[in-house]
């Protein structure tokens, strides 16, 4: 699902509105924060989730290629055919930068050749699909931050490949910001190079139900007291998704219509569209690119 919010945090965002402790609405946040989710993706026209996947470019012959939103690279790899074959590039080849900035920290979004490499090729091939890229994508603020060290591992002895139960050390400790608790029902989580989604948690047993081999990632065994990762989406964009969410919420409360109004203190409230403060969190991270 790759949610930018889980129920936890909507509720948590809500203060009296839904108690911490009450669950019945959990279903419907889960649901709620899916389709919110994506209408961020389509608003700002990229997504901020990790999704490992080879993309293919037409490079025109020169030394630099603008690329959307790589947050990891596995190979380079570039093809005097037209794609028919393809030959690695070295890391010494090219340098991975964030709109030309090589020490940016958001996902690389430009790729400069290195003229000083002692590789075959100094410049990008012309041609179609001459370019190809195996990595992790995603849009990010943060790179070294994104991938969340849980404090927790996995308990399993092991952790076969088909295994959906995952049992951690303490539920519902502290993550390392000190927020209560640490795993949450809809949260990504990565086990070595594994994605698994968290869809069900179980505090007292310290036990979670978990999909394997999520985002293109494959699902492979790991041995007990492996760590375990938490994906975090940028903070501006979790807050978009908890307010957009809470207003599709009360939407509901008023059976989806798309005004709401008060008579008593004078006031309509609109419902129905992007809310205002979310469009304003979200404008720094929408993409104006090809």
């Amino acid at each position: 699902m790759n949610l930018y919010a889980t129920p936890h945090e909507i509720k948590m965002a809500l203060a009296d509105g839904i108690r911490e402790h009450v669950t019945s609405y959990d279903d419907i946040l889960y649901r709620l924060s899916q389709r919110v989710s994506r209408m961020i993706d389509r608003h700002c026209f990229r997504f901020f989730y990790p999704q490992l996947e080879t993309r293919y470019y037409d490079g025109d012959g020169g030394t630099e290629l603008w690329v959307k939103d790589l947050f990891s690279l596995t190979t380079l790899s570039y093809s005097t055919n037209l794609g028919q074959t393809y030959i690695d590039f070295t890391a010494n080849d090219y340098f991975l930068t964030v709109a030309g900035a090589r020490h940016g920290k958001g996902s690389y979004t430009l790729i400069v050749m290195n003229p000083n490499a002692l590789a075959t090729m100094h410049y990008i091939p012309a041609g179609s699909n001459s370019i190809r890229i195996v990595g992790t994508w995603g849009c990010t603020d943060d790179r070294e931050a994104a991938w969340e060290d849980s404090g927790d591992t996995s308990e399993n002895n092991p952790l076969a490949a088909i295994g959906t139960s995952l049992t951690v050390n303490d539920a519902d400790g502290a993550d390392l910001f000190g927020i209560i608790p640490r795993f949450q029902t809809g949260q990504l989580l990565k086990i070595e190079s594994e994605f698994v989604e968290l869809t069900a948690l179980n505090l007292t047993a310290n036990t979670g139900t978990i999909l394997r081999g999520r985002n293109g990632s494959t699902a492979a065994a790991h041995a007990q007291n492996t760590p375990i990762y938490i994906w975090r989406t940028p903070a501006d964009v979790k807050q978009a998704a908890i307010i957009q969410a809470v207003r599709a919420l009360n939407r509901g409360f008023q059976g989806f219509g798309d005004t709401r109004a008060n008579p008593e203190i004078g006031q309509m409230f609109q419902m129905k569209a992007l809310d205002p403060e979310a469009q304003m969190l979200l404008e720094p991270f929408v993409w104006y690119g090809d």
